[in-house]
């Protein structure tokens, strides 16, 4: 009869990784805020890093997020049709991946309702060429008020091709969601 070992069952094999002091002491912390210990942070951070494969995403899926993006700040800059053409294609042909998203979120919450206004950036690999988009979403969540049926809910969400524009339009709703 073998004994298990005491402790935790093995994730896998052991990965001996040297990091600069200054990277270790930041690793440390982001496993600290994040509430992880320092090897979960470092397996999500390396899992992250990965490329996403959409295996079995249906065009019409990726056409529905490509195309409910509202008006923004400068229309010059919105997603294109070619853009658009060229991403429904290769997930039609299984070969799109997308790096992963980066995003900073603002939220505010008071007794009566929620606002959250997201920046996201996500690059898609498409035919070996990257396209990278940026958008910005927001919403509102008006809480149940006595005598109403049910929370009312606001959002949308702007996509760009340009960094300048998303910011600018990120900006404006900044100051129209989050006032003072």
């Amino acid at each position: 009869m073998n004994a298990a070992p005491p402790g935790r069952p093995a994730i896998g094999p052991k990965v001996p990784i040297n990091f600069p002091t200054g990277l270790l002491e930041d690793m440390e912390a982001g496993a600290s805020v994040a509430r992880l210990s320092q090897t979960a942070w470092i397996r999500r951070a390396a899992a992250r890093a990965l490329p996403e494969t959409f295996e079995g995403l249906a065009s019409s899926d990726m056409f529905r997020f490509l195309s409910t993006a509202e008006g923004g700040a400068d229309p010059a800059h919105d997603v294109d049709d070619a853009t658009i053409h060229r991403l429904l294609s290769v997930a039609d042909h299984g070969t799109l991946c997308i790096e992963p998203f980066t995003a900073e979120t603002l939220s505010t919450e008071t007794v009566g309702w929620r606002r959250r206004l997201s920046s996201i950036i996500r690059g898609f690999v498409a035919d070996g060429a990257r396209v990278v988009l940026y958008q910005v979403a927001h919403g509102t969540i008006t809480f149940r008020q006595p005598r109403e049926s049910a929370p009312a809910q606001h959002g949308g969400h702007t996509l760009y091709l340009d960094d300048a524009a998303a910011h600018c339009w990120h900006q404006a709703l900044r100051k129209r969601l989050f006032p003072g």
